[in-house]
């Protein structure tokens, strides 16, 4: 089973596209009043995910509730698809849950609606987030307030068919790699497989988060503070797009017929398919599993090697357990997250379900008893972790995403389509782009 939770969940999903513009308007006919929480003895917990998700908070929870007998917990749990759906029928209803599961990507837009509550005053007191990181911490955090508890570490990194790479003849790339050497190993495993193979999947489009390491890799950050702006010059996407076409034309990556058909259809990923060995798209290894029977490894999204080249890499938080501001069961909310974090056997139940543990407690805790994919997914992110900790030249991690941010998303997908059919060149592009970005963020 594959466990990496990302940022991405947002622009990845169907239904999560179908959120991020419902969302004003099914909480906007709430006039403030966004739902009364559980009046019932039960405090109620919803959260999405697969079914072995589902079986290990429902063991969890049966050992919380014989620990603190005075806590009921009332469960509710769907797949991703139409659970924010759902959520928001509730809160305009006035029946939204005491305690959900928060995807990182929405944090923000729900905070500012006042739906979610701040849970500040209980850290260091019900709240125990010991081992956890101010960077890992800023994943649900909200205008200088804690609206979720992370519920591990996403990273950003490349899923790798290894034992394909391997059989062509080619050396695993070291972790510390550049964009100099994805260009260059692409470029062999091209001329090595006889032209059958591609190296990797075209990362122009292909993942918002792939661009955001490039770009704080050029110090720049995704958004402005505020989410009304973009927080990078036209200058860095240029050098983006140029790198890609570069790639295209060297047969380091596929053509844009192979990009298209993968968009939002994991098995029809580069990789899953064998047109290519390296993908961005973390899905590949995702929370409900490998897509593919190939022995898979990770590797950071590579480094700048330029002159002044920044760490790119951060750690955002998987997915958050939040309370709803209008629950009269916050405390008892806060008690099941700092569960969640801390209690060895909630952890071990949970293992890598809810993205890579965020604490060194929390993964030594559970190493031992994983698959061997699901040890080096872990050992990557631990890498990762450790890495950018240890930067001293590394920007703030990125604020939630703002409203708009699924759109900026396909819009960049489609922009990178547009360059690699000849439609568009990158110039002209680049216009379009910025102008389309700024009409969507200012709404």
């Amino acid at each position: 089973m594959g466990h990496q939770i990302s940022r991405r969940t947002l622009f990845r999903t169907a239904g999560g596209i179908a959120v991020a513009g419902a969302l004003g308007t099914s909480l906007s006919a709430c006039g403030g009043d966004t739902g009364a929480g559980s009046s019932s003895d039960q405090l109620t917990m919803t959260w999405w995910g697969s079914d072995d998700r589902h079986a290990a908070y429902k063991k969890a929870l049966a050992y919380f509730q014989k620990q603190n007998p005075g806590i009921k917990v009332q469960e509710t749990h769907s797949s991703y698809d139409g659970y924010f759906d759902t959520f928001n029928t509730q809160v305009a209803s006035g029946s939204a849950p005491d305690l959900l599961q928060m995807d990182t990507a929405l944090v923000a837009q729900y905070a500012r609606k006042g739906v979610l509550a701040p849970i500040d005053s209980y850290v260091g007191k019900d709240l125990d987030l010991t081992g956890f990181s101010k960077t890992l911490l800023a994943a649900g955090t909200v205008d200088g307030k804690l609206y979720g508890v992370p519920s591990g570490i996403g990273v950003n990194q490349l899923t790798v068919n290894r034992s394909a790479l391997e059989k062509l003849g080619l050396t695993y790339p070291d972790p510390e790699w550049t964009w100099a050497d994805l260009k260059n190993i692409s470029a062999d495993v091209h001329r090595k497989s006889g032209g059958r193979i591609y190296g990797t999947d075209d990362g122009g489009g292909s993942t918002l988060q792939a661009f955001e390491i490039f770009a704080r890799e050029k110090g720049s950050q995704l958004f402005s503070a505020n989410g009304k702006k973009l927080g990078f010059t036209s200058d860095v996407l240029q050098e983006w797009w140029q790198y890609w076409d570069d790639m295209r034309k060297s047969n380091a990556c596929p053509p844009p017929a192979v990009t298209s058909a993968a968009h939002n259809n994991l098995t029809k990923n580069a990789v899953v398919i064998g047109k290519a060995l390296f993908t961005f798209d973390s899905g590949v290894y995702g929370a409900g599993g490998a897509v593919t029977d190939a022995t898979l490894d990770f590797l950071p999204t590579p480094q700048g090697d330029w002159s002044g080249a920044r760490e790119g890499n951060f750690v955002n938080g998987g997915v958050l357990l939040s309370a709803t501001k209008a629950s009269e069961r916050v405390a008892d909310s806060v008690k099941i997250m700092s569960f969640f974090a801390q209690d060895a056997t909630a952890i071990k139940d949970m293992q890598l379900l809810r993205g890579i543990p965020p604490t060194d407690k929390a993964r030594n805790l559970i190493k031992a008893g994983l698959a061997d994919a699901d040890k080096r997914n872990l050992a990557m992110g631990d890498y990762i972790s450790k890495r950018v900790a240890k930067s001293g030249d590394v920007l703030d991690a990125p604020q939630p995403p703002p409203a708009g941010a699924d759109q900026i998303w396909d819009l960049l997908f489609q922009s990178n389509l547009a360059i690699a059919f000849g439609k568009e060149t990158i110039k002209s592009q680049l216009s379009e782009f910025f102008d389309q970005a700024s009409n969507i963020l200012a709404q």
